[in-house]
């Protein structure tokens, strides 16, 4: 028997949609092609919250949004899956983490963006950016 309540459902489906999304937040590099191909991998295949049919419905409904259409992508599974307050939480949890590296990236280049060793730092990041970039498509 299942004694958990209604309420302690949404609860979970809420930590389980933080927990993907921020995740996905930190490592989906790539672009929303990229993104939208994790969260498929993971919606579908792995955690299997939803059917194939329903995830392209989902995308072509984003599709149809002006805007980027991975992290509308993110903001409808939350609805779909803990309604108005797993939207809230997908699109927030997607979006943060991606604001704060490119904050703190900013802020590092601004800082320290013109000295010799960051110059060679930023030569040589570009051949790791294309690896997770094509790793990712």
């Amino acid at each position: 028997m299942n004694d958990r309540t209604p309420q302690g459902e949404d609860e979970g489906k809420l930590r389980d949609l933080a927990l993907l999304f921020t995740k996905l937040g930190c490592v989906a590099f790539g672009g929303p092609a990229a993104h939208i191909a994790m969260m498929r991998a993971e919606i579908v295949g792995r955690l299997r919250w939803m059917g194939e049919q329903e995830f392209l419905d989902l995308m072509g409904a984003s599709n149809l949004i002006p805007g980027p259409n991975s992290t509308e992508l993110a903001i409808h599974i939350g609805r779909v899956r803990a309604g108005w307050r797993g939207l809230l939480v997908a699109g927030t949890c997607f979006i943060l983490p991606a604001f704060l590296i490119v904050l703190a990236a900013a802020i590092l280049y601004v800082r320290y963006g013109s000295t010799p060793q960051a110059q060679g730092l930023l030569y040589g990041i570009t051949p790791v950016v294309v690896a997770i970039v094509a790793h990712a498509l």
